[in-house]
């Protein structure tokens, strides 16, 4: 009795169709890559919203005042232009502020333990190096203060709330050869529009903040507890532009 013949993809249909495959793969991987980084980048800025609102809820509570970790100062952008009065340490702003995020007390040594205070697209969130770049320095997390909030800040000190940035991203990696940022505090005023700080917080490659972590941009929390996702160069470009101080330019 006759057989029909198996029907079989040939050599070059199974070719054609992998060549396919990897086409679709190098089209849509990228797409992928995007969306994951998007979502990290929603995560991160939700994570700095509850930041915001834990932060206001305490202002609220202590009449108007911001948690403070610095010795009182009203000028610390004149005062402490090279970190000369940076002792005593008095805690940190986010062991502070974590019971108005409802997760009761802290201490400062385990705020790696709260997902609040991890950017997941921080490939360092907790600082692993910081012990050898800044020994004894801070217990470091995905996010910073800025540097004006923390001298004994008021409410009626900050002119402008919804344009102030009072937290971002921390800078938790080498680049060109300079290592990681450890602090939990950005100074404003270290930057290269001040002669007279070496620092140079406010680099946008270098500097304390990782301007560029989320498809090229960073997120901030501002004062009146929003956050929002920017372009560096939206955010300081001096002399035009600068929210990370008290007076907006051109006030």
């Amino acid at each position: 009795m006759f057989k029909k013949p198996v029907q079989a993809f040939t050599l070059i249909e199974l070719l054609v169709v992998i060549a396919i495959i990897a086409i679709l793969a190098a089209i849509l991987f990228p797409v992928f890559a995007q969306v994951k980084a998007a979502a990290k980048k929603i995560a991160c800025l939700s994570n700095m919203k509850e930041i915001g609102l834990a932060s206001t809820m305490y202002v609220t509570d202590y009449d108007g005042v911001f948690p403070q970790t610095k010795r009182t100062d009203a000028n610390p952008a004149v005062d402490d232009n090279a970190g000369q009065i940076e002792n005593p340490d008095i805690g940190s702003v986010f062991a502070m502020i974590y019971p108005y995020t409802g997760g009761g007390t802290i201490n400062p040594n385990t705020l790696s333990t709260q997902k609040l205070f991890m950017d997941p697209a921080d490939p360092d969130p907790w600082g692993s190096q910081c012990q050898t770049i800044n020994p004894g320095g801070p217990n470091v997390i995905s996010y910073l203060i800025n540097g004006y909030f923390v001298w004994g800040l008021t409410e009626s000190e900050v002119p402008t709330p919804a344009s102030t940035i009072y937290f971002a991203e921390r800078r938790s990696v080498t680049v060109n050869g300079v290592p990681a940022y450890c602090d939990d505090i950005y100074h404003p005023w270290f930057n290269t529009q001040n002669p007279v700080s070496p620092d140079l917080e406010m680099d946008q490659n270098i500097g304390a903040i990782a301007a560029t972590r989320h498809l090229g941009k960073a997120n901030y929390t501002f004062t009146d507890g929003h956050a929002q996702t920017l372009d560096w160069f939206q955010t300081y470009s001096p002399p035009n532009v600068n929210l990370h101080a008290l007076v907006q330019v051109g006030e």
